[in-house]
């Protein structure tokens, strides 16, 4: 029996909330270093819209964002950034990971994916409020492709496919943060990864448009949308991922300054 969509909902929260308890006070020591550091953790309620092939067998990848907490069994999300104080050098770091599941309709069956998302950059002040940046995106896909066929089968007709790949892009990118006021920023972000380099992704991109709103002098709240595009094919493994993710994302943000 799948668990309510509200639970799940909770759980995500729970952990969020967790995580930002763990960074704030692991990132103290870093404020009297000389340096600004930004911590969000968020969520990204992420639609798919793709395919992918486990073993050789294609499946259509079809989650609208609002379904996700209908498919969502767990996830976690942060984003770390720090600024050198009265230097143009930076760094980020950001992770997302999370276990969605979908049941077949019209063929009996289930798809569940276990994504993870990890970036590291170094970022540079091009300007007041332009940074370009270059880095990594490493990506882990496990994938399971279950089949309930409602008719006898022979037992040596596979109804399972598993998959665990994992591979790691060039990133580079640029990001833009303007201040329209006292209490709200524009931030934009994006980038292009993969450029079929090595074992990596054939091409990727990432747009990231948030608003922040500070609500005192330390903490604030994001929200916005992301679009993330991943082509990927290993054909040693007869494993392949076409994928645009998108979805709103609603974030929660610490200043240590």
């Amino acid at each position: 029996m799948r668990e309510k969509p509200i639970r799940r909902v909770l759980r995500v929260v729970f952990v969020l909330l967790l995580g930002m308890g763990v960074f704030a006070m692991s990132a103290t020591p870093a404020k009297a270093a000389g340096w600004d550091i930004d911590l969000m953790i968020y969520l990204w309620a992420l639609g798919m819209d793709g395919s992918t092939t486990v073993r050789g067998q294609e499946a259509d990848v079809d989650i609208s964002f609002s379904e996700i907490f209908d498919n969502l069994d767990l996830a976690f999300s942060t984003h770390l950034e720090g600024r050198k104080r009265e230097s143009n050098w930076g760094w980020f770091f950001d992770i997302y990971w999370a276990d969605l599941s979908k049941d077949f309709e019209r063929v009996q069956g289930n798809l569940d994916m276990q994504m993870t998302y990890l970036e590291a950059a170094g970022a540079y002040n091009t300007g007041r409020d332009f940074q370009l940046f270059a880095g990594f995106r490493y990506i882990s896909m496990d994938t399971t492709l279950k089949f309930d066929p409602q008719i006898p089968v022979p037992p040596e007709l596979p109804t399972r496919f598993d998959s665990s790949q994992s591979w790691t892009d060039l990133m580079v990118g640029g990001r833009l943060q303007k201040a329209l006021g006292k209490r709200w920023h524009f931030y934009g972000r994006g980038d292009l990864a993969g450029f079929g380099i090595s074992d990596g992704s054939d091409f990727t991109w990432n747009v990231v448009l948030m608003a922040r709103a500070m609500v005192s002098a330390r903490w604030s709240i994001l929200f916005g949308y992301r679009w993330l595009d991943i082509d990927y094919e290993n054909k040693d493994d007869a494993f392949a991922l076409d994928v645009r993710q998108a979805g709103p994302v609603l974030a929660i943000g610490y200043a240590f300054h």
